[in-house]
C-alpha cells in the first residue's frame, strides 16, 4: 500500500555500502620488506526495485489528491476563476457536481477563507482493467484512495462577513476518492471521478 503523510508526499531509498579490508603483521624480530595492501573492495549497492504498473498507478493517484484539493480551494476562494478549471483534476460525475456546487456558492455571495490540508492518503484498492469502449459503461483503470483532510482552517462567510459554517463542525473529512485514467497509460491523465466524504473528529475514525 502506498502511503503519504503530507500534501507533497515523501519517498526515501536507503542504500547500504559494505566494505571489507585486510591487514598483515610480521613476526616479532624478523625483517620484512614493505608490502602493498589491497584496496578495500565495495559491494555494489542494490538498485531500488522498479515499481510495477499497480504501484505506479497508486503513486500517481495519490499524488493527484493534493492537486485536487488545491484546485477545489482555489475555485471557492477566487470567484473570478473559470469553473472549467475543475477538469484539470476531475471528470464527470465529480467535475459536474463540484462545478454546480461552486457555482451555487458563488451566486449566493459566499466566500471561502482558509485552505484544507491533506493529512494522509493511501490506496485502498486498484483495478487496471481498461475497456474504454465497453457498453453500456466504459471500464477505466481505477485506484480508490482513502484520504484524511484537515478543514479546521476553512470557513465560509456570507456577504456581511458572517460565518455560515455551523459551530462545532468536526475538524476532519474522511474522503473516498475514486481516481480513474481515461487515457491510460498516459501518466498525466489520472482524474477524480467521485469523492464522497464524511465528517470526523480525527483521522482514525
Amino acid at each position: 500500500m502506498t502511503v503519504i503523510r503530507t500534501a507533497a508526499g515523501a519517498a526515501a531509498v536507503l542504500l547500504a555500502l559494505t566494505a571489507s579490508g585486510c591487514s598483515s603483521s610480521s613476526d616479532p624480530g624478523s625483517s620484512s620488506s614493505p608490502t602493498s595492501g589491497t584496496a578495500p573492495s565495495q559491494t555494489p549497492s542494490p538498485s531500488p526495485p522498479t515499481p510495477g504498473p499497480v504501484e505506479e498507478a497508486q503513486a500517481l493517484a495519490i499524488a493527484l489528491v493534493p492537486d485536487y484539493l488545491e484546485t477545489i480551494d482555489d475555485l471557492y476562494l477566487d470567484p473570478s476563476l473559470p469553473l472549467d478549471g475543475i477538469h484539470q483534476v476531475a471528470v464527470a460525475p465529480e467535475a459536474t457536481a463540484q462545478a454546480t456546487a461552486i457555482g451555487k456558492f458563488r451566486s449566493q455571495g459566499y466566500r471561502q477563507t482558509g485552505r484544507s490540508q491533506l493529512v494522509t492518503a493511501s490506496a485502498a484498492s486498484t483495478d487496471l482493467s481498461n475497456s474504454p469502449a465497453a457498453s453500456p459503461s466504459p471500464v477505466l483503470p481505477t485506484v480508490v484512495v482513502t484520504a484524511c483532510v484537515d478543514v479546521g482552517e476553512v470557513d465560509a462567510i456570507d456577504a456581511s462577513g458572517s460565518s455560515i459554517v455551523p459551530s462545532g463542525r468536526p475538524r476532519y473529512l474522511i474522503q473516498q476518492l475514486t481516481v480513474v485514467n481515461p487515457n491510460y497509460p498516459d501518466t498525466s491523465s489520472w482524474r477524480v471521478s467521485e469523492a464522497p466524504n464524511r465528517q470526523a473528529q480525527s483521522c482514525d475514525e
